[in-house]
């Protein structure tokens, strides 16, 4: 009998009752559905209650469970005694059954006339056990819950060995894929491999995963969307700089975080300026460039005055800033006067009047 729960020695021994028959309404059967201890203050006993056994079928058959194999598992643990007592039966008999309220209740036998697939139950450490073929279900349809569950394993598979597929494209698992029967109850996906290229439009990849029971293969359909292409400055960019070609690169991004004014092609920025900062990796909007200043507000320009083949030109200040082609507001010098010129080049404005008409 154990004589400390709080604490495990050399010394410490441990005792436990075995159930003879047992109902699981869960295909994965585990320590605490089968035994439980003598002693209710069992420290580790939170722990070992959730030790898994193995797999019961789920089409009406009894899963049989010798007590040394208990006994294996146990001791196979961390922190666990040299000795165990046991009280009970040697052979626990399981059975399935899904409506199951209770673990101590006999399960009526289930029809199965649905395809099944054989399983294997897992090897317990330290013991070598002959193979236990067990039968599971597997033509049943997903329910929701179950493909959420295999949804998620496919996106973190997807994250882990093909990141640039979820930072270029929009991912889609078809639903109908029987194959994704298969996946049901995963607990860890060990690969995961393109047999098409990987491409938008419709891609085949193989799957590797493991479940209690062993590893499960299978391939699976994945449906790619390309994300649309926005241009993201190279580097940061300080407001007034020219924008050469290496400054701008493309970069996807989710269509619903996409800025409505937003550029999407390179060759519309070259040569503009930045009218206000510019952080490398960020989107560019239209309203953050502009064509490059070529007069400045407070500069001392030359006004030229053409018409009817004269040109007049004479000195002003410039009262605000103007790209090429832009009207701009200026004071002339000696008299004060404010005119409206067009802006030709740098530092020069022009002023057009129409010729004399004779009659």
């Amino acid at each position: 009998m154990p004589t400390n729960a709080s604490r495990t020695t050399a010394t410490t021994r441990w005792a436990f009752e075995t159930r003879a028959s047992v109902v699981v309404s869960s295909p994965i059967v585990r320590l605490g559905d089968v035994i439980k201890p003598i002693n209710p203050g069992l420290a580790a006993w939170q722990r070992l209650s959730q030790s898994p056994i193995g797999l019961v079928p789920v089409g009406g058959q009894a899963m049989t469970i010798d007590r040394d194999r208990l006994t294996s598992i146990i001791l196979g643990a961390e922190a666990t005694p040299h000795s165990i007592d046991w009280m009970g039966p040697e052979t626990i008999h399981v059975h399935y059954h899904a409506s199951a309220a209770s673990n101590n209740i006999p399960a009526k036998p289930v029809a199965n006339p649905l395809q099944q697939t054989a399983y294997q139950t897992p090897a317990i450490p330290g013991e070598t056990v002959a193979t236990e073929t067990e039968v599971v279900e597997e033509s049943d349809p997903l329910s929701a819950s179950e493909f959420r569950q295999v949804l998620h394993w496919i996106d973190l598979a997807i994250r882990r060995f093909h990141p640039d597929i979820d930072h270029a494209y929009e991912v889609e698992i078809p639903t109908d894929q029987r194959s994704l029967e298969s996946l049901r109850h995963i607990v860890r996906v060990n690969g995961l491999t393109p047999v098409t290229e990987i491409s938008e439009g419709e891609c085949r990849f193989k799957i590797d995963a493991r479940k209690l029971a062993g590893p499960v293969s299978c391939e699976i359909t994945i449906n790619l969307t390309a994300h649309p292409m926005i241009v993201v400055a190279s580097r940061t960019l300080g407001r007034g700089e020219l924008l050469r070609r290496t400054d701008l690169e493309l970069k996807p991004i989710q269509a619903d975080k996409m800025p409505s004014d937003a550029a999407t092609e390179i060759v519309q920025l070259v040569g503009k300026e930045a009218r206000a900062p510019l952080r490398s990796g960020q989107p560019i909007s239209q309203s953050d460039v502009g064509s490059p200043i070529l007069i400045h507000r407070g500069d001392l320009i030359e006004i030229r005055v053409l018409g009817g083949g004269v040109s007049v030109s004479t000195n002003a200040k410039a009262m605000g800033n103007g790209a090429k082609g832009e009207l701009i507001e200026l004071e002339t010098m000696n008299p004060r006067k404010r005119l409206v010129a067009r802006v030709a080049d740098i530092g020069v404005a022009e002023i057009l009047t129409r010729a004399p008409v004779v009659r």
